[in-house]
């Protein structure tokens, strides 16, 4: 019955698009993989291709090479009687200007909805937002209550508020990759209503696991290379949120068929309640690091000089070509003294069960991946290759 399926995957080779598309070759899906030429030949991603298991030359699997700025490109995708479009790709680097972000993650996914709509055979269009959205949380000083759970009903999404407002009401997006994903979700909703595409957004809250070593798994590496000896006393206070990406790929396959899920939205997030004060130490216990406390400090403080510090070496970095840890960066700084309380309550009353519920048994499932592949020697430096791929920069001679 799998087979009766036609599955485009967007953004094949990313993090998500490569557990997403070993998930539906599990399951007996036929796939189409969709990706930049560059990204399937990537020597960085050919070995995290292997280490996963994920084999492109797999008879279910058709690789087809497109752009998502080049509309001409994805019109071959559409060749075929596509049922479902599974839509990963995007462009998640901080440290990109919002001139590349709005090409790739607005202009792009305008493409593609632009063919999808006119593909007769299409059942389902699930698109990869992000519970960033939900913007930053007020505190108790600015008279708001703090540490409220963002249900998908909660205040303003992109579903709900008019398509002409830019923020969500009562919080405010913090980085240019918020503000592209906010209105990209926005066009989804109203390709959704005035177009008919037959939408189901997945809100993915941030990712671990083995693959990447961005977002937590850069800050783990930070941890394991000792630039992150200590942290603020008052980080106890500070929720952090986050999920396995087992359980992204798993709720997105397991969410298409769904009758009841056509118009509806989803935010996929662990039960882990933590604070960032717990989260951290742990990472630092897995790799045998320890933590230390700054007692006076705290992460309001410290927020606008990380700010400051990330600007000084992202330059650096750029005109001097000092290598820095990705995770330094300007847009990872604005998430700081904030509590990202997300609810994954709609998820489970869809039938789904998490494979990783708890963020410690998901983390050291990540470290042990790490740790396999080399992610956790000393000497290794997580490095973006987006750039290279899209043809910004030349490859570099090792990754």
């Amino acid at each position: 019955m799998g087979n009766e399926r036609l599955n485009l995957v967007t953004g094949a080779c990313g993090f998500t698009g490569t557990h997403l598309v070993k998930k539906l070759l599990d399951q007996g899906q036929k796939v189409i993989a969709t990706d930049l030429a560059r990204a399937f030949e990537h020597p960085k991603n050919k070995m995290i291709f292997k280490a996963l298991g994920l084999n492109f030359s797999h008879p279910n699997c058709q690789v087809i090479p497109s752009d998502l700025t080049d509309k001409e490109s994805l019109k071959k995708l559409f060749a075929q009687p596509l049922s479902h479009i599974f839509h990963t790709a995007s462009l998640y680097d901080y440290s990109a200007s919002m001139e590349i972000l709005k090409k790739v993650n607005i202009t792009g996914f305008l493409n593609l909805a632009d063919l999808a709509v006119e593909h007769k055979s299409l059942k389902r269009f699930i698109h990869w937002s992000t519970c960033g959205i939900f913007g930053k949380p007020y505190t108790s000083k600015d008279g708001k209550l703090l540490n409220i759970p963002f249900t998908e009903d909660f205040n303003s999404s992109p579903k709900n508020a008019p398509f002409e407002q830019d923020q969500p009401t009562g919080t405010h997006l913090v980085n240019d990759y918020s503000v592209t994903k906010w209105k990209q979700e926005q066009y989804a909703w109203k390709y959704h209503r005035e177009k008919g595409l037959p939408l189901t957004v997945v809100r993915p809250a941030p990712l671990y696991g083995p693959g990447s070593d961005y977002g937590h798994g850069g800050i783990l590496i930070t941890i394991n290379r000792g630039f992150l000896p200590a942290i603020p006393k008052d980080s106890r206070n500070y929720i952090t949120t986050s999920v396995h990406i087992e359980d992204m790929a798993g709720f997105a396959a397991f969410i298409a068929d769904k009758d009841f899920a056509l118009g509806e939205d989803y935010n996929v997030v662990d039960d882990s309640i933590i604070s960032y004060d717990e989260f951290i130490r742990y990472l630092a216990l897995l790799v045998g690091r320890r933590m230390g406390t700054i007692p006076l400090l705290r992460q309001t403080w410290l927020r606008p000089g990380m700010i400051l510090a990330a600007r000084i070496w992202l330059y650096l970095e750029q005109k001097l070509g000092v290598r820095r840890i990705r995770v330094f960066e300007i847009g990872s700084a604005t998430y700081m003294s904030s509590s990202y309380w997300i609810a994954n309550r709609k998820t489970k009353d869809a039938g789904y069960k998490y494979a990783y519920p708890d963020m410690k048994e998901g983390m050291r499932d990540m470290v042990d991946w790490f740790r396999r592949v080399g992610w956790l020697d000393q000497d290794y430096n997580p490095q973006a290759i987006w750039t290279e791929n899209m043809g910004l920069t030349k490859p570099k001679s090792s990754e």
